[in-house]
């Protein structure tokens, strides 16, 4: 047992024991932070959360401080039907709320906001955009996540649900606080803000986070750690800052203003290879590279990894400045306009499947050992050198109706959403290639790779090297919306609410280049593109063809441009009665219907271009209720219905040249297809109470039945004559047609905090821990019937916590914080290539420690 360990240990054991003592004593004033006084913006307007019909999870900063969270990845271990996909790393993940989850093809399902705007696109070929990387979470109110559609108030692509992040505002105060955060893996933390009222019309606050930590992935393989060496893989790198100004320029008229900024670069997380199935075939052979790969890494534990792509990096860099005009009319009439631009680049270069096989006797460059071959890793272009960069302009009118008496509110609108795409964007992809210079195909044929001959006549060989292919795009999105709801009390205790919004969006791709590199035998690279279907487009490696064309860029833009378009258009609405028996408890029930807008695959085969619109019809009633008195609390659940139709799936797609039709080489890929119906149910139950003074307990659970009851493979084109489904055929075995990467079915979140009663002269001493455990569940289809290898297993994580607030009466917080205390093997995404002899996967992080020192001044 090494030293860290032993620590780590003896902190846990020390900090326990501590506990136990302190909740026999159970004498001291402490806020509990009840429930019933959170304030949350989930209707636009401020609101108690017990009041709002929504099923919501609010996390606060104290809770993300005490708990080492720095990305919402993080924030879903701590929400029941909250996942998350980070299969490119906590830089480029999506996320998904009762099961709508995102392809990675398709558009977001999850709507993530800052100070009431939507996230950037970042319309690339891996996830980037769309949500909050590290760096976005510090001084905030809080996180709320608000589950099931919100596709009235909220607009885009929100079937899922909606994350609002709530920056703190400037408030009237002179004040700040300096923190610093020390701890295992090296890491260091940063963080500064100041509050400054100017006048009494005009404050500001200004912040910075800073976080920096090396990787917790052991790398076994022979290609450094990556671009930034001497980190490793799973490390974190990154700065934020924020700017916040108000204005008062009237008593009527405010005017709130936040300028962002965000840069994150790190070597990236690669998958671990946790099953191998050894042979005798051409796929087998992978197989058998991992199975010894496997008995390579065992000596180095659970956290090791081999990493081939010597310089990877996940690279991104976000700003955006939003600001809020806020007139109060009249006493009834509030109108709000917000603007808001911004953008988002990103850059990505990662394994992809984490294999990593050896060919004797051939060395890689400068790099010591032998060469690498594997399956499949994405790169930065080398045209564009980003994988992701998009611009995003929000301009939004409000007007928010409020009469005296509040029998009837409402609120309407109209917003506009411009995405243009900053020059191009794209990838890089290879496959079974042993390469000298990945990025740009200098790849070695070599006769121990094999491969299948070229058709007949084409003078072209063996494509003995592998493949690969490029991919540019250049891609602008148009949304628009006009919106109302209104709330009308029948009563006292009787509440309708209804909703309605209609959205009209438009993706246009002016330029897609797609492009099949192969190396063949004799020794030469050619190229084919992809979307068959350009303009005056012919084959370079068809048997109509068979002239010599080497890659080049010139000869890929020649060949494989072409102009894409997809509009989608359709309503969506909310009905909502809410009924109060009595004071503090609230029973509502809702339909509402949510859409995603369809689109283009971007780099998927183009005949199968485009996609259409999803719908879901959501159905959800619950009940709200809360209590004062000598043991306060609140306990809230819900239950819910949906139903998929013209459902947005990733299939693969494949050239089989046994079948008719069969007339070029091309590779195999996979794109998005309207080919499914589902349903998803479940129920979601929190309860906080505190039994005596100091002490506050919270336990959530939520349980999710996401089932695709229907597959409808539509006809295409050839060469593209073969459509591997989601589901294996004849699949009978447990969670067979559970839809994929649509969370835990069961999932627990357990916390408590307790308050010693220490003498005020002495400070606030408070101890905490967070217990979260979530069931099997499946990350991808299974490839072979029954076989499980596509579900993650149980896992069960511990955080521990505990925190000296205002030490010895001075303005100075001490606290200590243990993640993951227990080292639980959390499996956090499954890459299924059991064909290809092998089952990798994204492993979560190892126990971390660590100590924070704040010191706050001003008022």
């Amino acid at each position: 047992m090494n030293t860290k360990t032993k620590a780590a240990l003896l902190a846990a054991t020390t900090f326990c024991a501590f506990n136990s003592a302190a909740v026999q004593a159970q004498t001291s004033e402490t806020d509990t932070n009840s429930s019933n006084d959170i304030i949350v913006t989930a209707q636009r307007v401020e609101q108690r959360l017990q009041d709002v019909p929504i099923s919501i999870t609010v996390v606060d900063q104290a809770k993300l401080l005490n708990n080492n969270i720095s990305n919402l990845k993080d924030v879903a271990s701590l929400t029941p039907g909250f996942a998350v996909n980070s299969r490119y790393g906590a830089d480029n993940t999506t996320f998904t709320i009762r099961g709508f989850y995102q392809e990675q093809r398709s558009f977001a399902t999850v709507g993530v906001f800052f100070a009431d705007v939507v996230a950037p696109r970042g319309s690339g070929a891996t996830f980037g955009g769309d949500g909050a990387g590290p760096g976005a979470l510090f001084d905030l109110q809080n996180v709320q996540v608000l589950k099931g559609p919100q596709g009235t108030l909220f607009g885009r692509n929100v079937t899922g649900g909606a994350v609002l992040l709530v920056p703190q505002k400037p408030t009237d105060n002179l004040e700040g606080y300096i923190e610093g955060s020390a701890g295992n893996y090296d890491m260091w933390r940063t963080q500064g803000v100041i509050n400054i009222p100017l006048s009494d019309s005009f404050r500001i606050r200004a912040g910075v986070d800073h976080m920096d930590r090396k990787g917790y992935l052991k790398n076994a393989g022979n290609l450094g750690d990556g671009d930034f060496k001497g980190r490793g893989l799973g490390d974190v790198n990154y700065w934020a800052a924020r700017l916040s100004m108000i204005g008062e320029l009237t008593p009527d008229l405010e005017n709130y203003t936040v300028f962002s900024y965000t840069h994150s670069q790190s070597n990236g997380v690669i998958p671990k290879i946790i099953a191998a199935f050894p042979g005798t075939s051409n796929q087998a052979f992978f197989g058998n590279e991992s199975a010894a790969q496997i008995a390579r890494e065992a000596p180095l534990g659970f956290w090791s990894v081999s990493n081939r792509a010597p310089d990877s990096h996940s690279i991104s860099e976000q700003w955006q400045a939003i600001n809020t005009l806020t007139w109060t009319a009249s006493d009834s009439l509030t109108v709000k306009n917000i603007l808001s631009y911004g953008e988002f680049r990103g850059r990505t270069n990662l394994d992809l499947f984490g294999n990593y096989a050896l060919l004797p006797g051939v060395t890689y460059g400068t790099e010591t050992g032998q060469q690498v071959r594997g399956f499949a890793f994405t790169h930065d272009n080398p045209l564009t050198k980003r994988t992701n960069a998009e611009s995003s302009f929000v301009a939004e009118l409000q007007l928010q109706g409020h009469p005296g008496d509040g029998t009837f509110t409402w609120q309407a609108g109209g917003y506009a959403e411009i995405n243009d795409p900053l020059g191009f964007s794209g990838v890089s992809t290879a496959s079974f290639t042993a390469c000298t210079d990945i990025g740009n195909f200098g790849c070695l044929p070599s006769s121990a790779v094999g491969g299948p001959a070229f058709p007949a006549g084409t003078g072209l060989g063996t494509i003995s090297g592998g493949t690969g292919s490029f991919s540019y795009q250049k891609t602008k999105f148009r949304d628009y919306a006009l919106y109302a709801q209104a709330s009308y009390k029948l009563t006292d205790r009787l509440t309708l609410t209804g909703g309605l919004r209609y959205t009209w969006d438009q993706m246009r791709t002016y330029l897609i280049n797609q492009t099949a590199v192969y190396q063949t035998n004799p020794a030469n690279t050619r190229f084919g593109c992809t979307n068959l279907t350009a303009p005056g487009y012919v084959s370079p490696v068809s048997a109509a063809n068979p002239a010599t064309y080497p890659y080049t860029l010139a000869n890929h833009l020649n060949f494989c441009g072409q102009n894409l378009k997809k509009d989608t258009k359709a309503p969506t609405w909310l009905i909502q009665a809410d009924f109060k028996p009595v004071d503090d408890v609230m029973i509502y029930g809702k339909w509402s219907r949510g859409y995603r807008q369809g689109g283009l695959a971007i780099f998927g085969p183009d005949p199968l271009q485009p996609y259409d619109k999803e719908t879901v019809d959501s159905f959800e009633a619950g009940a709200k209720t809360s209590w004062r008195g000598a043991v306060p609390g609140s306990f809230n659940v819900s239950g819910y219905y949906n139903t998929l139709r013209n459902q947005q799936l990733q299939l693969g797609v494949a050239c089989n040249p046994a079948k008719p039709g069969f007339t070029v080489i091309c590779s195999g890929n996979a794109t998005i297809i309207n080919a499914g119906k589902s349903r998803i149910w479940g129920f979601e139950a929190d309860l906080n109470v505190s039994p005596f003074q100091g002490l506050r307990l919270d336990l959530a659970y939520g349980y999710i039945n996401a089932k695709l009851l229907k597959v409808t493979i539509p006809a295409v084109p050839a060469p593209y004559n073969d459509i591997t489904p989601p589901l294996a055929q004849g699949c009978t075995g447990e969670q067979c047609n559970t839809i994929a990467n649509s969370g835990p079915p069961h999932q627990v979140v357990a916390s408590g905090n307790y308050t010693l009663p220490f003498d005020q002269s002495f400070g606030k001493f408070t101890v905490g821990a967070t217990f979260v455990y979530q069931s099997r569940r499946r990350i991808v289809a299974d490839g072979v019937a029954g076989s499980g290898r596509g579900i993650a297993p149980s896992s069960s994580v511990l955080n521990l916590n505990a925190t000296w607030e205002n030490v010895a009466s001075m303005p100075i917080d001490l606290s200590v914080f243990m993640t993951n205390v227990t080292n639980e093997h959390v499996i956090q995404q499954i890459n299924d290539n059991q064909a290809r002899g092998f089952v990798s996967a994204i492993v979560g992080e190892p126990r971390m420690w660590g100590a924070r020192i704040k010191y706050r001044f001003g008022n």
